[in-house]
């Protein structure tokens, strides 16, 4: 078994893998789309994959984000795209790739890899034997939505204002650590990876000035918001009371919630809870992870943006 990159790999194959494992396909046009739009991802394309008899049995991606800790910003690897065909299964393929791709994280000097996953998955389990730890179950807040709420005249409107969504989200994460630093070509990687959907988000507008944003999509019977940032904490609640007023559905759900907002939430009626399925998992290259937990801001301002989750 060999381990090479996406120039060695032929689009058939490439597009057939993906299919079986994120049921999407892509090529190496889309490695190189990516290239050009994520500066995180490195020149080379960041995807490796495992080969045996010229056919492609699994791949894994990895990126260098960068990370805020309590002591500053600084670059991070991250794990995305972890992939083995059914066929192939049990073989060390995925572990062969894991291994490659933290050999070379090591050499780019980074302290950490962090990687997101379902914790019911059965790759968690490996994840774990490789030195992964959980540090974050992505939380959620919902409410039963009301009939009888009155818009206190907010306006959402569906525009494109990439430089407006990233000030206020980095306004909105101030004081919180973890993978929140928002680079300057979000909204392209975005379209390039093509999640998430920079059309689902709208500006909020109060007597035609700007108040902050929300990132949502409707359900069969929920309205859910992916992200959500104000200018001012203050005009949180009059944001969701415009939202609750707007949308005829039963629930209204928030996802990735913002740690700075949830006694807000709370107040406002919300249902706050982290017993949660999807994670956030990382491991240390420089020694004992637990003696780095503090400085990550585990369990107390660890947060994980939408745009920043791969």
């Amino acid at each position: 078994m060999e381990i090479v990159t996406y120039e060695e790999v032929d689009d058939d194959q490439m597009t057939e893998l993906t299919l079986t494992c994120f049921n999407h396909p892509y090529s190496k046009q889309h490695v190189v789309d990516m290239i050009k739009a994520d500066s995180r991802v490195p020149e080379w394309g960041g995807e490796l994959y495992a080969k045996e008899d010229e056919k492609v049995l699994g791949t894994v991606g990895l990126l260098f984000p960068r990370l805020k800790t309590k002591s500053g910003v600084e670059l991070t690897g991250g794990i995305r795209n972890v992939c083995t065909r059914p066929s192939a299964s049990r073989k060390g393929v995925s572990t062969k790739l894991l291994n490659r791709a933290h050999e070379i994280m090591e050499e780019k000097g980074v302290r950490f890899s962090f990687l997101m996953t379902d914790k019911s998955n059965v790759a968690h389990n490996l994840y774990e034997k490789l030195g992964y730890r959980d540090i974050l179950a992505y939380p959620a807040a919902y409410k039963k939505l009301k009939s009888d709420v009155e818009n206190e005249e907010i306006e959402l409107k569906e525009e494109e204002d990439p430089e407006y969504v990233r000030k206020t989200y980095l306004n909105s994460v101030e004081g919180l650590t973890g993978l929140v630093v928002r680079e300057d070509e979000f909204w392209e990687m975005a379209e390039a990876r093509g999640w998430p959907k920079n059309e689902n988000v709208r500006i909020a507008y109060r007597n035609g000035e700007k108040i902050g944003y929300l990132m949502l999509q409707g359900g069969r019977s929920q309205v859910i918001c992916e992200e959500i940032a104000v200018e001012e904490k203050k005009d949180l609640p009059t944001l969701l009371q415009a939202v609750e007023s707007i949308y005829d559905k039963n629930y209204f759900v928030i996802k990735f919630v913002n740690q700075n907002y949830v006694n807000i939430l709370k107040d406002y009626g919300f249902n706050y809870y982290e017993d949660r399925w999807g994670q956030v998992l990382v491991k240390s290259f420089q020694g004992k992870l637990q003696d780095h937990l503090d400085e990550l801001g585990y369990e107390d301002t660890f947060h994980n943006g939408i745009y920043e989750s791969f």
